[in-house]
């Protein structure tokens, strides 16, 4: 449970009963988020801002335990990953497709709907049968588990609309903009960078198919006048926003992913001057059986991006582990 910044403790709770058409899912590991980063640093994330102590995690895999009634097409012991996201499906952005901005949205380890919902970093969770997608074989659970993230990155690369041919520059390797670039690549980017200060995300980003990976303060990466198509901003750092903004090309897109502050200056001239296409991108819609899909026919590869496992009782070193960033890409617990 999270009581406030870096104050995560291990706390009781009675198993949670089922209603008709959930499911009681037995968690095996969770992933630790760029957002549950924020909620354990700084003990909100972004406008969400905890009304009381609750347990984080949304990216998560495990195995049905019990079935509700009215329930179909799940069984005790089926191997599960879980899409966190619960809309009310009636208000205006449910019913016009639009269902990442529900504003009613009930969302796994978020702040952001009240009361808030305990997450996946516990023994048992229920969960709709609606949100339950059952492994086809050669996936494991682990991976599963990174199926989440996996459609935030889908869904921020389909903001572009096709991206086949497109010279891409990615700012932020870490988890999202990793899997951002082999989203990109899988579906036919021609040229991807990845731009990051650290050296060991832009090694993992040449190593995952990144045809170039530059350091934002080394002046020389930005000589070479290269204008890219697209840009997608997964760092949340203002400067990464900047460099991006200069360097995408007239008539451009570019996508912010990353959480970045609530206030910071824009150069509204040079977006105007260069006519460009900026667009949000918040969690994911209609994208996770396509993920899933595309995981199982081997068009994206999710190797190495899990580099440390914590057990449960280790959480709040595996919080600290992801925090340093240093040689670690996506951390997960298992339970």
């Amino acid at each position: 449970m999270l009581y406030g910044p870096k104050d995560i403790r291990l706390a009781d709770r009675p198993v949670p009963t089922l209603e008709a058409g959930e499911v009681l899912v037995e968690i095996k590991f969770t992933g630790i988020c760029g957002s549950d980063l924020h909620y354990f640093n700084h003990g909100f994330c972004g406008r969400f801002v905890p009304k009381r102590p609750f347990a984080l995690g949304h990216e998560f895999s495990g195995i049905v335990r019990e079935v509700g009634s009215n329930v179909q097409g799940l069984s005790a012991g089926d191997e599960i990953a879980v899409d966190p996201s619960m809309p009310c499906g009636s208000c205006n952005h449910c019913r016009s497709g639009h269902y990442n901005l529900c504003l009613y949205m009930k969302f796994f380890g978020s702040a952001s709907c009240d009361p808030h919902i305990d997450g996946s970093m516990g023994q048992y969770v229920v969960v709709p049968s609606s949100n339950c997608y059952v492994l086809p074989k050669g996936i494991h659970l682990t991976q599963a588990s990174l199926l989440e993230p996996l459609s935030v990155a889908m869904h921020a690369v389909r903001q572009v609309g096709d991206i086949s041919g497109k010279s891409v520059l990615i700012t932020g390797g870490g988890p999202i903009g990793q899997l951002i670039l082999r989203v990109a690549r899988a579906l036919g980017a021609y040229r991807v960078t990845m731009s990051d200060v650290n050296a060991f995300a832009r090694d993992f980003a040449l190593a995952s198919g990144a045809n170039a990976a530059i350091n934002p303060v080394d002046e020389k990466a930005w000589q070479a006048n290269e204008h890219y198509d697209v840009v997608i901003e997964a760092s949340g750092v203002p400067s990464a926003l900047s460099n991006g903004l200069e360097v995408v090309r007239r008539g451009g897109t570019v996508v912010l992913v990353g959480t970045l502050p609530e206030l910071f200056s824009l150069p509204g001239n040079l977006i105007m001057s260069k006519e460009l296409k900026l667009f949000g991108s918040f969690r994911f819609a209609h994208v996770f059986q396509d993920a899933l899909n595309m995981v199982a026919a081997g068009q994206i590869n999710l190797d190495g991006i899990v580099t440390d496992i914590y057990g449960f009782d280790d959480t709040p070193l595996a919080f600290e582990k992801a925090l340093a960033k240093q040689h670690v890409m996506k951390v997960q617990i298992a339970v």
